[in-house]
């Protein structure tokens, strides 16, 4: 069999690594870091062991190729990583400065939630319902429309700052660059998913699935210690070898394939490649020969960059004290935030066993989401705060919320927020902080409004090099852990076509809308809902019209 190389240990990398060993190939995975996971994993750096977390995660009804991945994976001699790692749905929540907090009860609970009246809401889900049943449209001409934007005119001051402000928590991007295509595909796949996830009884009930309008699920621990310590551990006894801190530093082409590939001063040689980094980290290798630079999908990478890394800056609160909420797996989005900020306590659904650093009884972890906007004590934005800056700003934007606190009083015996000590914030170690701006080890991607045309597809015109990541082509079409997922299983396809993948659910009647628009939008005609609506109210206006004239008659 073939000897495949991978460049990455990342959720893409590991994913093509785990279905192609499992074919009878021959695997290597180089890392330039010394652990697996890239931007979903987890940290002990601290001397008091407290866990730390890269970035807030979390995964959706939606994430069909995640779980099936995680059924394959042994978590323990008790079971997989599927049964066992996976926490039952978080209850996400909209806190806001001075109303009431608001949770996610299904599709009726939306006009309350982010304080739309019933106009607001019908207008809203008009738009939604565009992006719904737009391919080609949306693809092309939603995917460089900004999605608040978009949606500013037809909400109301309070209602639109409410509706921007989830586009960082859940889609995982700030509202400055987030596309209506990006968006209004997201919240589909979120409301409307198939098929439902069937899980088992745990210690907290019975059965339960997870299908379209329900919550998110994050890991019983940190994601290290629940996934990727596991999954290496497996794929090791599978036959993969693991190369760490090992970075790739240039390809060699001769014109038609890869003839090897360098890591500083070694060569590291294989029948096939598989670039599966970070796309900043791509366009620099790829920049190093340039007659490689200049091939279909792999001269995509320029562009795919010009937005630029995007800082979304994870950090825990630890308490001495455990900070109780009414619900049971309580997420917050501080949605009058400047820093776009979200929370969720890991200790209401991380096993008792899980120690959370020396002498902590409750540990937040929270991440900023944009990082552009000023703040509220020294109007700087996250891109510009020293380190002691950001913490004292995330501080302040947190005791402000008012329907948080209310809703620690109710759990708490009338105790407030502020009167429960705050031992540490940490900020995750690899962010820099400087006047001159804030930078990360790893620069992270994100899908924006300039991103959409550039997407490369896994294959490329060189036989023997692949890609891999939430950067490339896929059916998530969202920087995400099912993109990475799917695309490493799309890499390992476009090698062996024995590789499954699973197909994101799209009902019939989106599918029927969306040819017919695919019609219209070649020829220019309004869009598929747009040209339903008028022809309703043409149709209307002529009924109303031979009434009145039947009636004089």
């Amino acid at each position: 069999m073939k000897t495949i190389v991978i460049f990455g240990a990342g959720i893409a990398g590991l994913s093509a690594a785990h279905e192609l060993v499992q074919l009878g190939y021959t695997v290597s995975v180089y890392e330039a870091t010394n652990q697996p996971g890239g931007f979903f994993r987890s940290s002990r750096v601290e001397k008091d062991n407290m866990p730390s977390e890269y970035s807030w995660h979390g995964m959706g009804p939606w994430y069909h190729n995640t779980f099936d991945l995680m059924r394959k994976i042994p978590f323990s001699e008790k079971g997989n990583i599927y049964d066992l790692a996976l926490s039952r749905p978080i209850d996400f929540g909209i806190f806001p400065d001075s109303d009431e907090a608001q949770f996610n009860e299904g599709l009726q609970s939306i006009p309350k939630m982010f304080r739309m009246d019933t106009w607001e809401f019908i207008k809203w889900s008009y738009l939604m319902l565009k992006t719904w049943t737009s391919n080609n449209r949306s693809q092309i001409q939603y995917a460089k429309i900004n999605a608040a934007q978009a949606w500013k005119p037809y909400l109301k001051d309070k209602a639109y700052k409410t509706w921007r402000s989830c586009f960082g928590p859940w889609i995982g991007s700030d509202w400055l660059k987030v596309s209506l295509h990006t968006a209004g595909d997201f919240f589909r796949k979120l409301v409307i998913s198939g098929p439902r996830h069937q899980h088992k009884a745990d210690q907290g009930g019975p059965p339960w699935t997870q299908g379209g309008g329900d919550g998110w699920l994050l890991f019983k621990g940190p994601s290290s210690e629940y996934w990727f310590n596991p999954w290496v551990k497996f794929l090791k006894e599978k036959g993969v070898n693991f190369f760490w801190e090992k970075a790739l530093t240039k390809l060699e082409f001769d014109g038609v394939n890869i003839t090897s590939a360098c890591c500083g001063e070694e060569k590291i040689q294989g029948d096939i490649y598989i670039l599966a980094i970070n796309p900043f980290f791509a366009a620099n290798i790829l920049s190093e020969t340039p007659a490689l630079e200049k091939q279909e999908e792999l001269n995509l990478f320029k562009p795919l960059i010009q937005d630029g890394p995007h800082a979304q800056v994870s950090f825990r609160l630890a308490f001495s004290e455990e900070v109780k909420f009414p619900r049971k797996r309580t997420a917050v989005v501080v949605s009058d935030s400047e820093f776009n900020l979200t929370l969720f306590a890991e200790e209401q659904i991380w096993d008792k066993e899980v120690d959370l650093g020396k002498n902590i009884k409750s540990l937040w972890t929270g991440t900023s989401c944009i990082s552009s906007v000023p703040g509220r004590i020294y109007h700087k934005p996250v891109n510009n705060c020293t380190k002691d800056e950001f913490i004292e700003e995330i501080k302040v934007q947190i005791l402000s919320c008012n329907a948080l606190n209310d809703v620690v009083k109710e759990a708490n015996n009338g105790r407030g927020l502020q009167e429960f000590s705050i031992i540490k914030i940490e900020v995750w170690h690899e962010w820099e902080f400087s006047s001159e701006g804030i930078k990360s080890l790893q620069p992270k991607w994100v899908t924006t409004t300039n991103t959409q045309a550039y997407l490369p597809a896994q294959k490329t015109p060189v036989s023997n090099l692949f890609l891999a990541g939430a950067h490339t082509k896929t059916q998530a079409q969202v920087w995400s852990i099912e993109g990475a997922v799917e695309s490493g299983r799309r890499a390992a396809k476009a090698i062996d076509k024995q590789v499954q993948v699973l197909d994101q659910y799209r009902p019939p009647w989106i599918k029927i809308l969306s040819k017919i628009d695919d019609i219209l939008y070649s020829i220019k005609a309004p869009q598929i809902i747009d040209s339903i609506f008028w022809f309703l109210l043409i149709l209307g206006g002529y009924l109303f019209h031979a009434r009145g004239r039947n009636r004089i008659k």
